[in-house]
């Protein structure tokens, strides 16, 4: 009677385990869905984004939606909120919104954490070919176009340029102009002698150039000069345009360099941090296939001393295990923490 009560009662725990295995299989193969924030179709942050949340469904099994903004402004806040797993910024973008710099950013954004660096962006100021102004300190005093209060960026990266000569915007004869592009055709036409927010890839510039001819003036690389362009943008660097690279550089030229940031916040939790960083990691080739903007995303990039915003705490244990987040990084994450 005992042995058949208990054969009975095997019976039915095998049969609950039977039952619920293909739950639990279900659950397992349940994909991992992944929020991704990116500018809109034919933007090279969207190509950017929309690459790695391809490679990361392809390698992590996970299942991503990716969704167009019209601008930073509009998704940063979601990816601060945790509505929002991961989007690519640019450094300058970053530490706007993490230290809430009006009037672009009404609050301080600080939950947004780095994940991954990435080379960027070039700037410096253009001139005619045949300017008599050779370097940023000739243009006191000169007709320059700025202001660009419709374009944070070039506000701020403007500002920092000029900055690495010991200049100001106030030093010179600024013709106020809302973005890089009416700055650029100020200079064309003859309005302005110096178009201070000029980056290579830009079609106007080699309008420009075939219009008027153009030549970009050098900035100070000396480490006070560093010093006064990252006190306007901490997450500038000293870059610099090869021969060729532009049109009008016949020579290397010194000037302002930015990242790009794969981005998240403190609200993604730590474990998908470190999948999506480790899926990447492993296959960043697979990146470099889709658009030659991704070859940058390199691991000897990915940790940056001029780092504008904090890392993310997971991302700091698994560039640390991959041997690339350096010693002298834990000093620059501290502080980069302690920012009030």
């Amino acid at each position: 009677m005992k042995v058949t009560r208990l054969r009975t009662v095997w019976f039915v725990i095998l049969t609950l385990l039977w039952l619920s295995l293909p739950l639990t299989l279900a659950a397992q193969e349940k994909p991992r869905i992944l929020r991704w924030a990116t500018w809109p179709a034919g933007s090279v942050n969207h190509v950017m984004t929309s690459a790695m949340a391809s490679v990361v469904d392809k390698h992590y099994k996970s299942s991503s939606r990716v969704a167009s903004y019209a601008a930073f402004t509009d998704y940063i806040p979601l990816m601060n909120r945790g509505e929002t797993d991961f989007g690519i910024l640019n450094a300058l973008e970053a530490w706007a919104a993490y230290h809430g710099m009006v009037p672009y950013y009404q609050e301080k954004h600080r939950n947004l954490r780095l994940m991954w660096a990435a080379p960027a962006g070039k700037v410096s100021v253009l001139v005619r070919a045949n300017s008599k102004y050779q370097k940023i300190t000739d243009l006191k005093g000169a007709r320059v176009s700025g202001g660009y209060d419709a374009h944070m960026a070039c506000r701020f990266l403007s500002e920092a340029v000029v900055a690495t000569a010991g200049l100001t915007l106030k030093d010179m004869n600024v013709m106020p102009v809302s973005g890089v592009l009416t700055g650029i055709q100020a200079l064309m036409d003859g309005r302005v002698e110096a178009a201070t927010c000029a980056a290579p890839g830009m079609p106007i510039i080699r309008e420009a150039d075939a219009r008027i001819g153009v030549r970009w003036l050098p900035i100070e690389t000396n480490p006070e000069a560093v010093k006064s362009m990252r006190k306007i943008f901490p997450g500038s660097f000293p870059d610099a345009l090869k021969a060729g690279e532009a049109p009008g550089v016949k020579e290397t030229v010194p000037v302002v360099g930015y990242h790009f940031y794969l981005s998240s916040s403190t609200k993604t939790d730590d474990n998908t941090i470190h999948q999506v960083l480790k899926t990447l990691w492993e296959h960043n080739e697979d990146l470099f296939k889709i658009n030659p903007q991704l070859k940058y995303w390199t691991h000897d990039q990915a940790v940056q001393e001029n780092a504008a915003i904090p890392y993310q705490p997971a991302a700091v244990r698994f560039l640390k295990e991959n041997g690339v987040w350096r010693p002298e990084m834990d000093k620059i994450q501290e502080e980069l923490l302690a920012t009030k």
